[in-house]
């Protein structure tokens, strides 16, 4: 992945990263005291007895420190040493806890004892340092034969503070829970990394272009949430906004560019379907999704609106018989149609079952009231959909999803071109690739793909809201304060008095009819 990649996953798993970072510190700010215990905790004591080495024979050989060493740690001394301070174990236990330094310059020997208890450290040195003086003074022992022990400091418990080294936590709420929330962050930059791995769906528009090997045609924004319960045809109801903007493009598109035919190298052998040749003017076109839900029908209604405005007669097709849902998009009752013309093609004409809707310009034909076999009906819809041909300039057949229905399998041979809607972050990689495969198979031409749902941005699309009178009250103001600055002084002129014409004409008269008398 490169940096751009990092960042992208980061913008779009913020809140994942955010929620991390502030629990831990809330967690770090409530267990930790407002007031920190600074006193540096004892983890044990250590008792250090000194015992001076003396010799009987001022001209002789100087005591063997180290053979007093060993006769203080094996041996008689730790058996009596135990005794003393009661230690019910091996001896050897106890004298193995013992740190003895000989000085042979000072002639004299250290003994001591660590324990988490002060007086049972100090207890243990000083029977050791007792014992082995009355061990060396009772008997010529080899090697301390005249060797004189004496007490001459005796132990005493000294704290040891607890230092493991390295980092140490500082103690107060502020930086603990600085340190908890910056742990936090990182851990999220973990979890969103680990979350983007699993989740395979695609949001952008050039992942959704390499799934499925299909041109993007249009890019219809999200909806706001006020909207989305109900259903809206923004191309009618907003003409200026971007969402009818992109139905507009995916319309354009239809018209004016011709269907490409998807590669058929993605089974084994060839499709068994003709290949036909792109036609430059959709009349049959069939809209599909992957999956149930992902604004197939809601694209439809907006279509038909989008073509019926330029004057054209659009004709609507309800083929998806599992599921039927475009009769709501045009305010149309459900009735007989497209299911009772192919049970009985005999009882009426197809011209019968059409019916007007909301939209000028647009008519719809239902999926009709006998919905038993959705199956064995798809495959029956030929003789209807030549017939439709005729009734209109545009034919927008809705029909079921692609990988969750085969009905649609059966009117792909039949249709002019075919255009896939795609909710943005639903389709996955595994489920574009599918579509792709099985669109190759039909060798059906396809006009391309509409991203329903994207997060466009102002000039991210096309139409990008242009003369959308909907302004803010700021904008307004400003724009009318600009207007007046920029408005040209104009001077002022004096209007002129009004002239009776009819005085004029009166003395025009008079003096026609001195001339004459005179």
């Amino acid at each position: 992945m490169t940096l751009q990649d990092y960042i992208k996953v980061f913008r779009h798993r913020w809140p994942v990263i955010l929620i991390c970072a502030l629990v831990a510190g809330a967690v770090t700010w409530f267990i930790t005291p407002a007031s920190a215990d600074t006193t540096q905790k004892v983890g044990s004591y250590t008792a250090t007895a000194t015992i001076t080495v003396g010799s009987k024979d001022v001209e002789g050989v100087s005591p063997n420190l180290g053979r007093i060493a060993l006769y203080l740690t094996t041996g008689e001394v730790p058996k009596r040493a135990a005794a003393v301070v009661r230690f019910e174990g091996d001896p050897a236990l106890l004298a193995n806890g013992l740190t003895v330094t000989p000085d042979i310059v000072a002639q004299a020997l250290t003994v001591s004892a660590t324990a988490s208890d002060g007086k049972q450290a100090a207890a243990v040195a000083n029977a050791f340092a007792d014992q082995i003086v009355k061990y060396i003074s009772e008997a010529r022992r080899p090697g301390a034969e005249n060797a004189t022990l004496e007490v001459l400091q005796r132990a005493t418990p000294i704290p040891s503070a607890t230092t493991d080294g390295g980092f140490v936590v500082p103690p107060g709420r502020g930086p603990r829970t600085a340190m908890a929330t910056l742990l936090g962050l990182f851990v999220g930059l973990g979890a969103a990394l680990i979350l983007d791995r699993l989740d395979s769906r695609l949001r952008s528009r050039a992942d959704i272009h390499s799934a499925l090997r299909m041109p993007i045609i249009a890019e219809v924004p999200r909806l706001k949430r006020s909207q989305r319960n109900r259903a809206t045809l923004g191309v009618l109801e907003d003409p200026l906004s971007l969402y009818a903007d992109g139905y507009r493009a995916a319309r354009t598109a239809l018209t004016h560019t011709a269907g490409q035919v998807m590669p058929g190298d993605y089974s084994p052998r060839r499709s068994a379907v003709e290949p036909r040749r792109a036609t430059n003017s959709a009349r049959l076109v069939l809209i599909t999704s992957a999956h149930a839900s992902e604004g197939k029908t809601t694209s439809v209604a907006n279509l038909a609106a989008s073509f019926a405005e330029t004057g054209q007669q659009v004709l609507v097709l309800d083929a998806d018989l599992r599921s039927p849902d475009a009769h709501n998009a045009f305010d149309v009752p459900q009735g007989a149609g497209i299911s009772d013309f192919l049970t009985d093609p005999g009882e009426g004409s197809l011209s019968a079952i059409v019916r007007p809707t909301s939209v000028p310009g647009v008519r719809i034909i239902t999926a009709g009231t006998s919905l038993a076999h959705p199956a064995s009906l798809a495959s029956r819809m030929g003789h209807l959909l030549e017939e439709a041909r005729e009734m209109a300039d545009v034919v927008l057949i809705d029909t079921a999803p692609l990988l969750e229905a085969s009905d649609v399998f059966d009117v792909l041979p039949m249709v002019d071109t075919l255009l896939l809607v795609v909710r943005h972050g639903r389709l996955t990689e595994v489920a574009g690739n599918r579509v792709a495969e099985l669109v190759g198979r039909f060798q059906v031409p396809v006009s391309g793909v509409i991203i329903v749902g994207a997060r466009a941005k102002l000039g991210d699309t096309y139409g990008y809201g242009y003369g959308d009178a909907r302004k803010t009250k700021k904008k307004v103001k400003r724009g009318r304060k600009l207007a007046e600055q920029r408005r040209p002084e104009v001077p002022v002129v004096s209007e002129p008095e009004p002239v009776d014409l009819r005085d004029d004409a009166s003395r025009d008269s008079r003096r026609t009819r001195r001339a004459s008398s005179a």
